[in-house]
């Protein structure tokens, strides 16, 4: 009977531990900090190899931030988006289509976000987006860390499929 009790008290110690609340995922604080945008990849069938994007995401540039306590944020845009000069310059109202067109490229969210390191997912809770069709809606990503580079691939089960890679930036304190 002894043996039994201690037996039960080390499966409910051991079910308390795996079940806290207050545990996080081992990969959760890998994320933190900014990261830039190095390369977007894709690939059209699942027997084609990866190749650079082209068309909207060719040389996209841009950053994602991860505060470490949840909080995330992603911003890219089209090579040379900060070169642009806008053709109408009384405000919003002036705008020209060739400069709607422009804007259109830039892409934003901003949201809470969950790592399953066991499934090596990654869930962005997107509370706001440059795309209101995204507003509320949950990206999931699978993930991979390799030196100082973060890949993450949007979950789909569609083609064709794409990963970006985004390389660690070194912040000054």
């Amino acid at each position: 009977m002894k043996n039994l009790n201690l037996i039960l008290l080390g499966v409910a110690g051991i079910f308390l531990i795996a079940c806290s609340p207050d545990e996080k995922a081992k990969d959760f604080d890998k994320f933190t900090g900014r990261w830039a945008l190095h390369l977007v990849e894709r690939k059209s069938d699942s027997l084609s190899p990866w190749q650079p994007a082209e068309g909207s995401y060719k040389n996209r540039q841009g950053y994602i931030l991860y505060d470490g306590k949840g909080g995330m944020g992603v911003h890219h845009v089209p090579e040379a988006y900060e070169s642009y000069t806008l053709e109408g310059k009384g405000g919003l109202d002036s705008l020209t289509t060739k400069d709607l067109r422009h804007l259109a490229g830039n892409f934003v969210y901003f949201g809470k976000y969950r790592v399953n390191d066991s499934l090596q997912r990654i869930e962005h809770y997107i509370e706001s987006s440059s795309l209101p069709y995204m507003w509320g809606t949950i990206a999931g990503r699978a993930y991979s860390f390799h030196g100082d580079t973060l890949t993450l691939s949007p979950i789909t089960d569609r083609y064709p499929k794409m990963r970006l890679h985004w390389v660690r930036l070194e912040d000054m304190p």
